[in-house]
């Protein structure tokens, strides 16, 4: 989960020449989605931690997931502005507060006994790296082939394995 959650995330930028030309908003307008994305998932990390506890890791994770593919599918959808911010921005941020790298150690380091930690930590943090690795190239040639709404359709294809 982690891997794919951070991959796509990194490789949202491949998009961004393509979106700004395709529904006509500036790179600054792309860029202000980005930058609320990571506000969101900022400020939701707090509640999205507190929620694990409450509620249990897995049920948030998955709610995280499942936002995430309606994200990306708002912004496959997206004519404007309004549906990038949210899509690409708010809705991404709150996905990544629930299925990041804050929960995600959480949860690997609770499985193992607190000698095991520091091990399990040092083989879940590259795991979004991993996932940049598998989603750019196939975001690039979804765009490059058949456009930009395709690639985040095939990057929503990859979230919900999730």
């Amino acid at each position: 989960m982690l891997s794919l959650s951070m991959g796509l995330r990194q490789s949202l930028g491949l998009f961004m020449p393509a979106i700004t030309q395709g529904i006509a908003i500036s790179v600054a307008d792309f860029t202000l989605a980005i930058a609320v994305q990571n506000l969101a998932w900022g400020l939701l990390q707090p509640l999205a931690g507190a929620w694990a506890v409450r509620l249990g890791f897995r049920p948030l994770m998955v709610a995280g997931a499942a936002l995430y593919v309606a994200a990306l599918l708002l912004l496959a959808s997206a004519q404007g502005l309004t549906g990038v911010v949210l899509g690409a921005g708010l809705m991404i941020g709150a996905s990544l507060a629930c299925t990041g790298s804050a929960l995600a150690m959480s949860v690997a380091t609770r499985a193992v006994s607190p000698t095991g930690r520091s091990p399990v930590q040092g083989v879940v943090s590259p795991a979004g790296s991993l996932g940049a690795m598998i989603a750019a190239p196939l975001g690039q040639v979804l765009t490059d082939s058949l456009g930009w709404r395709a690639g985040v359709l095939g990057f929503a294809a990859l979230a919900l394995f999730m």
